[in-house]
């Protein structure tokens, strides 16, 4: 059984999203997870990569108001090497708090 950060797949690219994991679902689903703290995981967006405006990565992008990071897609395991996850509170915070928002814009555009 994999659990915690393992379960979270891979880090995102760039400053920001560094402490962003994805974890590929069903086909092109994906599942956005920050950590404000080492046993406490946001769930941030579950959507498909699609590369349409519903794009979860696209809308994450949207909602920090970020350009695609310029960095290599390496795509580096969610944990470090002592098996712990990418934590940063204030960012995780920040992060759950703008995809909120751009959330709550849309529905009051409906």
């Amino acid at each position: 059984m994999v659990l915690g950060c393992e379960a979270a797949g891979y880090r995102l690219a760039g400053a920001e999203l560094e402490h962003v994991c994805c974890r590929h679902l069903y086909g092109n689903d994906r599942m956005l997870i920050t950590w404000p703290a080492p046993t406490h995981a946001v769930v941030l967006a579950v959507g498909p990569h699609d590369r349409t405006a519903s794009d979860v990565y696209e809308m994450l992008l949207t909602a920090l108001e970020l350009e695609v990071p310029a960095a290599e897609r390496s795509k580096p395991p969610c944990c470090d090497a002592l098996g712990q996850p990418p934590v940063n509170r204030p960012t995780a915070e920040t992060l759950a708090e703008a995809v909120a928002a751009l959330a709550a814009r849309g529905r009051r555009r409906s």
